[in-house]
């Protein structure tokens, strides 16, 4: 035996080493496992609304925040004295409003008045014919009469066209007190937007800024970090999509933390493989050369929220994660052997 063994040690050597390998192997492969995977969590660009200097900043980076907490703010004067200037410019148009209306009233007088001398005139007129039908009076008396009626009847007229005026007026300003108004409450909303503060509680990191610096509404000056929830993207073998399903457990452990075990849920399997490429010159699609002796399986992101995230963990950290489903690793392997 021991001469056997002496004659077959380097045989039983590699047998030994190939099976440590097999069931290393299948240890790993005996359920869904990658060591492709990093943290990552919802993160927001903090970005102003408004146009200016910035003049106050409140927190520093790397710094927790909570909700609704001010970040930094901009110089105010002038959206200030631009709501001022609105709030007068509103209480002027009132003022010609209550004028206008003042008018209306005016020429509403007006109209009864003419009306009351239109009356009268036809009164006149009418005495004045049955009278020069007996000769009482002169035909140029009924003239003048009926002359007078024409005249009132003109003069009703021209007040009803004044009022018509004055009417599109006070509309018109209605109107512009309208457009004033609204233009009070979004110059409201830019003041108010002056002072950015934080839409949820997080981490500010990235922040280069200074008091003194310029920036323009939708200018990215740094980010915040949602704390609330933490996730891992792991990118798993297509051909070991097909059992993992939104509700499958996952372990997940951290080089950031060694010997710390995470549980999580799988949220979401992203379909997010592009093979499809254009030529920017000519315009048409380009076959990109494969490997022609191994065709490796594609990889795909699969979204897994951290379920219990104690301690604080760091954007873009490497992390295992294995899956609490069955993996086939025989007919893995077999399908990447040989189809």
């Amino acid at each position: 035996m021991k001469n056997f063994l002496r004659r077959q040690f380097l045989f039983i050597l590699l047998l030994s080493f190939f099976v440590c390998c097999a069931v290393y192997w299948l240890y790993w492969h005996l359920t869904p496992f990658t060591a492709d995977a990093f943290v990552f969590a919802d993160t927001r660009a903090v970005t102003p609304w408004v146009e200016g200097y910035i003049a106050d900043i409140y927190v520093k980076n790397n710094q927790t925040v909570k909700k609704g907490e001010p970040l930094f703010s901009t110089y105010t004067p002038p959206y200030e004295l631009k709501v001022r200037m609105l709030e007068h410019e509103i209480a002027a148009t009132a003022e010609k409003l209550a004028g206008c209306r003042a008018a209306m009233l005016q020429a509403e007088a007006e109209i009864q008045g003419f009306e009351a001398d239109i009356a009268n005139s036809r009164y006149l007129h009418s005495r004045a014919q049955e009278m020069l039908k007996t000769a009482a009076i002169s035909e140029d008396y009924a003239v003048l009469q009926l002359r007078n009626l024409k005249v009132d009847l003109s003069k009703k007229s021209a007040a009803q066209h004044k009022r018509q005026t004055i009417l599109h007026e006070c509309r018109t300003l209605e109107a512009t007190l309208k457009k004033l108004s609204a233009a009070l409450d979004l110059n409201k909303i830019w003041h108010r937007q002056t002072t950015v503060t934080a839409l949820n509680d997080g981490i500010v990191t990235n922040m280069m800024i200074s008091p003194g610096s310029y920036c323009k509404p939708g200018e990215v000056l740094f980010a915040l970090v949602d704390t609330s929830n933490w996730y891992v993207q792991a990118n798993f073998k297509e051909s070991e999509l097909s059992e993992i399903r939104p509700g499958t457990g996952a372990v997940i452990r951290l080089r950031q933390y060694p010997g710390k075990i995470y549980r999580g849920i799988v949220e979401s399997p992203r379909l997010s493989a592009e093979k499809r490429l254009t030529s920017p010159r000519s315009g048409m699609t380009e076959v990109k050369k494969e490997n022609e002796w191994f065709l490796l399986p594609q990889r795909f992101p699969v979204q897994i929220k951290i379920l219990d995230p104690d301690e604080m963990l760091n954007f873009g950290a490497s992390a295992y994660v294995t899956l609490d489903i069955p993996s086939r690793p025989f007919r893995q392997f077999f399908w990447e052997l040989f189809l």
